[in-house]
């Protein structure tokens, strides 16, 4: 997305932002300025104002914060969306679930507060963590936060459903024999949330993780995994896999090539930035990029690379992801072959952007 301000006084790039599953939650946002010559404003200070508008770009202001970022050598500056010195409304409060939501920019180049209105933009894609906190959705249950309030989450397609509480969760389906019945387990741990991808539905606490699925000969079971680290997100994919991470590991749980269900984990290392999916999953870090995939034998497992640069962003569509730096583009696919890899590029310029997912 791009900001201008037609003034002419500062042209204002909007270059990326993720969620912050820790508390207190908020969307980390990065930005680069650049003054009236096309020159980004290198060790500077810049004052930002930050609202959340209602149902449309003119809506009422639910949510409004103030920031004085320091920019780097390349005008590049960070701020924590939710972490401002508030104006308007409580970011806690915010109803993620109810209506459109709205981004507003405004920003001083001076580091005051004569602010200058740099653009609009939805947010076309609500944060799961601070969705959660304030909806209850079918496929995107709130946090329990140890409350023993039954929540729910479904299958896009139906197949499943799952009721969970602060310590058991029930899973409703049809067998491979067309038996509907209902299967249960005990969980442990302070319930976190849920997602469900095609065919399996994932319940996840602050010590383990649950997922609910049908195996090969069409026998519907639970399959868990203890997770070590503080939990950071869970994502779901429309190809039968959930990925759960951490701040330490990350957990994939699908079907192999047998048809049988079971998680699979790897270490990661750096802060995790955030995840992005699509017929194959990323978990991406300041450091490192991890993607979980099934190769052409079947065999579900997960593939890293190092990466070089700031962070920026991620973006995936159909079985391809791409994560990208201040000075390099990293893709994960499959080849002919079956075999999954990662395949890297270095950049030249600033970052612009990178295609939707």
């Amino acid at each position: 997305m791009n900001y201008k301000y037609f003034s002419g006084i500062l042209f204002f790039l909007f270059i990326s932002f993720s969620i912050m599953a820790q508390a207190p939650q908020g969307i980390s946002y990065q930005a680069i300025a650049f003054d009236t010559n096309g020159d980004p404003i290198a060790d500077g200070t810049v004052g930002v104002q930050i609202s959340i508008l209602d149902n449309s770009p003119t809506g009422t202001t639910v949510y409004s914060e103030t920031h004085t970022p320091s920019t780097n050598s390349q005008g590049l500056f960070y701020l924590n969306i939710g972490e401002g010195s508030p104006s308007t409304g409580s970011f806690s409060s915010i109803s993620w679930g109810e209506n459109n939501k709205f981004l507003k920019v405004e920003i001083d180049p001076t580091g005051g507060t004569s602010y200058i209105n740099s653009g609009t933009n939805q947010l076309m894609s609500v944060p799961y963590a601070l969705f959660s906190e304030n909806t209850n959705h079918d496929n995107l249950p709130p946090a329990t936060g140890g409350d023993d309030t039954p929540k729910s989450a479904t299958t896009p397609n139906g197949a499943m459903l799952v009721v969970y509480t602060s310590t058991n969760a029930y899973g409703f389906t049809i067998n491979g024999n067309g038996n509907p019945n209902w299967y249960s387990t005990s969980i442990s741990g302070t319930v976190i949330g849920a997602a469900a991808a095609d065919d399996c539905i994932v319940v996840y606490t602050s010590t383990n993780a649950y997922g609910f699925m049908i195996n090969g000969v069409g026998n519907p079971n639970w399959y868990s995994t203890s997770i070590s680290g503080t939990p950071q997100g869970i994502s779901p994919s429309s190809n039968n896999t959930i990925v759960v991470y951490t701040t330490t590991n990350a957990y994939g749980f699908t079907r192999n090539g047998n048809g049988n269900p079971n998680w699979y984990s790897t270490s990661i290392s750096g802060t995790p930035k955030g995840i992005t999916f699509g017929g194959n999953l990323v978990v991406y870090t300041t450091t490192n990029a991890y993607g979980f995939t099934i190769n052409g034998q079947g065999n579900p497992n997960w593939y890293s690379t190092s990466i070089s640069g700031t962070v920026i962003g991620a973006s995936s569509v159909g079985e391809r992801a791409v994560v990208y730096t201040s000075t390099n583009a990293y893709g994960f696919t499959i080849n002919g072959n079956g075999n999954p890899n990662w395949y890297s590029t270095s950049m030249s310029g600033t970052p612009q952007g990178i295609s939707p997912e």
